[in-house]
């Protein structure tokens, strides 16, 4: 899920608001029935391949209303020449009745704007995006969508400034950019995503290869729903005086046709190191056949140092695996976690990778159990290529308070969603979802938290022409 390219601005705030979106990946784009898996990270815009070591590489992309421009003219230095400039028109409303008794409420406008710039003598280029999510209604009262930020007040950020040096196949990137890795990643679930101020080495995408990675240290974060970069300690911790950062390493391997191997660490001095491993096996069945997905992760997180974090040592994990059908038009998968008696999983710095992770919760608190299943259907077969729709329940089960060892109630949660996201045709580049979910809970104000959300965006994306187009 990487992303290296986001970039917002206030666009046109009437019925339909401006964003902007242009995802570096790290990993292969899903292919169109595994975007009918439920939504959770990916419910906004699914990663795309918008960089490549080489424009040759660069591919068509579905989702997007591409223009070109002829990028034979020598007239223009690289810089201009290759660049890429992308707009996304976005405009979200999320209501939720919160299970305190309060509600959460916003409708929000806005998004980004971004620049990738060609190569100056091959090697060097800079990327910039700026983010926007301006209120169009959201009472003072009804704060905590993070569509905007803390007090219902307006984002406006630079979220994005590096230059970047090309060497190959991989980028040496400085400044404030996208990470996006299983643990560190935009979570671009709401208006705007998480950016970050870090030092990293990337290696650029190509289908060529078997393997991927990213590496390097971070600084500060500027979350979602916020206009301000923090350390990584304080968005983990608080306020808690050590104002550090952390580094970060992953690799992703395709050692045979349909396995993909992941994993990855950081860690934050004296608060937590984390890890994550995940193998995803792909069947592959030919056209017409049902074809089967398998896959298994787990999420070990320890305290270190000071122990800064609870106060007390810790160690946890989260396991998970999934089993998955795509036939007809059809998507069905099943998925199971357990967590650790010791902790939670703490999650500061983007979407959890763990297969239960749903719209509202991700079922890790401390020795938490959960299994659930989900089904999709596409209607492409109905002449309504694009249309899709789906359910995802799950049951969680067995958590506690680690402090105090006592029970924490079982919560369970039904999500249901409808998108159209057409692939050709006048409408290409625009989508329509609306998504809503139910988490029970006993031992609240309310024994029920409902969550409706609405979203429309709209993707341009500027670029030099194929060389097939040339």
């Amino acid at each position: 899920m990487q992303s290296a390219f986001l970039f917002a601005c206030r666009g046109f705030i009437i019925q339909f608001a401006g964003v902007v979106v242009v995802w570096l990946c790290i990993v292969p784009r899903a292919n169109a029935q595994e975007l009918l898996l439920p939504a959770d990270r990916e419910e906004i815009a699914d990663q795309e391949r918008l960089s490549s070591w080489t424009l040759d590489k660069f591919p068509a992309q579905p989702f997007m209303k591409e223009i070109y421009w002829d990028r034979r003219s020598q007239e223009l230095p690289a810089f201009f020449r290759d660049s890429l400039v992308q707009y996304v028109a976005r405009t979200y409303y999320m209501n939720r009745d919160n299970f305190d008794g309060t509600k959460s409420q916003a409708w929000a406008a806005g998004g980004w704007l971004a620049f990738r710039s060609g190569l100056i003598g091959d090697v060097f280029g800079v990327h910039a995006a700026f983010y926007g999510s301006e209120k169009l209604f959201g009472p003072a009262d009804q704060d905590g969508t993070k569509l905007l930020a803390p007090g219902q007040n307006n984002i406006y950020v630079l979220g994005q400034i590096y230059g970047r040096i090309q060497l190959g196949d991989q980028e040496i990137r400085g400044g404030r950019q996208l990470v996006d890795t299983p643990l560190i990643n935009p979570f671009d679930v709401r208006m705007v995503p998480n950016t970050f101020e870090a030092v990293t080495l990337v290696s650029l995408p190509d289908k060529d290869r078997v393997y991927d990675y990213a590496l390097g240290y971070i600084w500060n974060i500027k979350q979602r729903d916020s206009n301000d970069f923090i350390s990584m300690s304080d968005a983990l911790a608080g306020t808690d005086g050590q104002n550090v950062g952390t580094p970060f390493g992953m690799i992703r391997l395709r050692p045979m046709p349909g396995l993909v191997l992941t994993a990855m660490d950081y860690n934050v001095q004296n608060l937590i190191n984390s890890g994550f491993g995940q193998a995803e096996y792909d069947f592959k069945q030919p056209k017409g056949m049902p074809n089967f997905i398998l896959g298994g992760n787990v999420i070990g997180q320890t305290s270190v140092g000071d122990n800064l974090l609870t106060g007390t040592p810790f160690q946890t994990y989260q396991a998970s695996a999934k089993g998955q059908m795509l036939y007809a038009g059809w998507t069905f998968f099943v998925v199971g976690s357990a967590t650790g008696s010791e902790s939670k999983i703490f999650s500061a710095y983007g979407a959890k990778p763990n297969y239960t992770d749903m719209q509202q919760v991700s079922f890790d608190n401390a020795a938490e159990k959960a299994v659930g299943g989900s089904a999709a259907y596409d209607f492409a077969a109905f002449g309504l290529p694009g249309l899709s729709t789906g359910a995802w329940y799950t049951q969680g089960w067995g958590a506690i308070n680690p402090a105090t060892n006592l029970a924490i109630p079982d919560r369970r949660e039904l999500d249901v969603w409808l998108q159209y996201r057409p692939t050709e045709g006048p409408l290409k580049g625009f989508r329509f979802k609306t998504q809503y979910s139910d988490l029970w809970q006993q031992g609240n104000v309310r024994s029920m938290q409902s969550e409706f959300r609405f979203i429309v965006d709209y993707t341009v994306l500027f670029r030099p022409a194929p060389t097939t187009l040339n």
